[in-house]
């Protein structure tokens, strides 16, 4: 989907792509050896080359570029072909396939539409309060709905009627606050639920590659939904301080969303039947401790719940049409990616160079964090979507964190919840930004005017956090 405007940009960035990504893969090909770096790592680290072009880009689209990582891998010597697939077969891909099963059917019994105008009639009806209760429905969605496109397509409608009703001529601080707040606390809320967006359960499996713990949905709860709240608050109320609207009422508004929960009657039989099976693979993710399932085998137990005769609220045309079967590519193809980086040698090697390239030998475990956050955090400028970003990133962070004698999950943990959490920069980082500009109620400036200084927030909360809060926590 391209936003008002951008068409030549993409066209220029999508013509230049493919030769762009083939020369890079020949320089890094042809480069003379390097100390420490293997040939099998250098051949690795030129298919990367390639995938990162092509990832920015966009050259092809993004899941044919995560498909074609397995070919090339083997054709050019890099690994066998069981190895290459390895990605595919991921736990986290599959909590992900759970995951969007689970979100399928909040949205097609209307349950979570109904949580939605249910927050917005409690809250009121101020200008103030609306921009609040979507950022509440956000919190309550991404528990029940994870995927930060589909909590948005639930929530721009409302906000869209919403604004109409504000009935503002010209550019409306109003209409700017409102669509920011919907897709900027998406965002931040999302890095503390592991469910909620697909970096977290990416960064999870590279931490296990790398030799860390298995992380709970609860031990991701514990260690990431504190600081997510916390900057869903600040991202809120700064929106607030930027984009004060023009009056405190909304005309109408606490009306409409009245009546809009008023028409949806009582909730139904298949409402209730959804949130039975949502309450029950909460429970299960809330004592795999004790139980010892794994969070992708809970859910997607509990989601085949859906199909059963006379119970079940869905059916496989609404399973192939709730899933994302482009994420589930871009993730697998990702995943062995970053394995084949990690396996060769690749990612230490590329990790040392800018280890030492930032002059970070010696430095404590908090500098490092702060660079390495602060990199990261401005690296989404580059990138379209949080996906393909995590599986470039997370095993060159990992690596890194072996350079420097640091505990993987203390530099993985935060740096992956950043890649999910802050895609605040540009209009063009994820599809939520996208839908939010296409409404043509914004410019391209409202997003940096906003998002700079919430992401520089982020990565100091992320920081503090790690030294603190995570250490009381008994994360390391």
């Amino acid at each position: 989907m391209s936003a008002p405007g951008n068409s030549r940009v993409d066209e220029i960035r999508q013509k230049i792509g493919l030769p762009l990504a083939i020369v890079c893969m020949l320089i890094v090909w042809f480069m003379p050896a390097q100390k420490g770096l293997s040939i099998a790592g250098q051949k690795a680290l030129s298919l990367f080359s390639g995938v990162f072009v092509l990832y920015l880009t966009e050259a092809m689209p993004l899941p044919i570029t995560s498909l074609l990582i397995v070919p090339a891998a083997v054709l050019m010597g890099v690994v066998n072909l069981k190895t290459a697939l390895e990605g595919f077969a991921s736990s986290s891909v599959y909590l992900i396939v759970g995951a969007f099963l689970l979100a399928t059917a909040m949205v097609k019994t209307k349950l979570a539409e109904r949580i939605t105008y249910k927050i917005l009639s409690t809250i009121g009806g101020s200008a103030r309060n609306i921009t609040l209760g979507v950022m509440l429905a956000n919190i309550c969605l991404a528990f029940l709905v994870p995927s930060s496109t589909a909590r948005t397509a639930i929530l721009l409608p409302v906000c869209i009627s919403i604004i109409e009703l504000f009935k503002s001529e010209g550019r409306s601080k109003f209409a700017i606050n409102l669509l920011l707040t919907l897709a900027f606390t998406n965002a931040t809320i999302g890095a503390g639920i592991l469910t909620a967006t697909v970096p977290n359960p990416v960064t999870i499996d590279f931490i296990v590659k790398a030799g860390g713990p298995l992380i709970s949905y609860t031990d991701w709860l514990l260690y990431g939904f504190p600081p997510a709240l916390l900057m869903t608050f600040i991202t809120w109320g700064f929106i607030q301080w930027v984009y004060k609207p023009e009056h405190k009422e909304i005309p109408g508004g606490i009306e409409f969303i009245q009546n809009k929960l008023g028409s949806m009657g009582k909730m139904s039989s298949q409402e209730w039947r959804a949130l039975s099976v949502f309450v029950l693979v909460v429970i299960l993710w809330a004592t795999g401790k004790w139980t010892k399932i794994d969070p992708t085998t809970a859910c997607l137990a509990v989601s085949g719940l859906f199909f059963l005769p006379k119970f079940g609220v869905l059916d496989w045309n609404d399973a192939n049409k709730g899933v994302s079967w482009q994420i589930i590519l871009v993730a697998g193809g990702g995943i062995s990616l970053g394995d084949i980086l990690m396996k060769t040698g690749a990612a230490k090697w590329l990790a040392v160079s800018i280890f030492n390239a930032l002059g970070l030998a010696g430095a404590s475990m908090l500098v490092i964090l702060i660079v390495l956050m602060f990199i990261i955090q401005y690296m989404h400028i580059l990138f379209v979507g949080t996906t393909a970003m995590a599986t470039a990133f997370i095993p060159i962070v990992l690596a890194m964190a072996q350079t420097a004698n640091i505990p993987p999950m203390v530099l993985a943990l935060p740096a992956g919840m950043i890649i999910g959490g802050y895609p605040l920069l540009m209009f063009y980082n994820t599809l939520p930004n996208i839908l939010i500009y296409g409404t043509g109620k914004m410019r391209v400036e409202d997003f940096p005017k906003v998002g700079v200084v919430v992401c520089a927030i982020g990565c100091l909360v992320y920081a503090v956090c790690a030294m603190t809060y995570w250490q009381w926590v008994g994360m390391f």
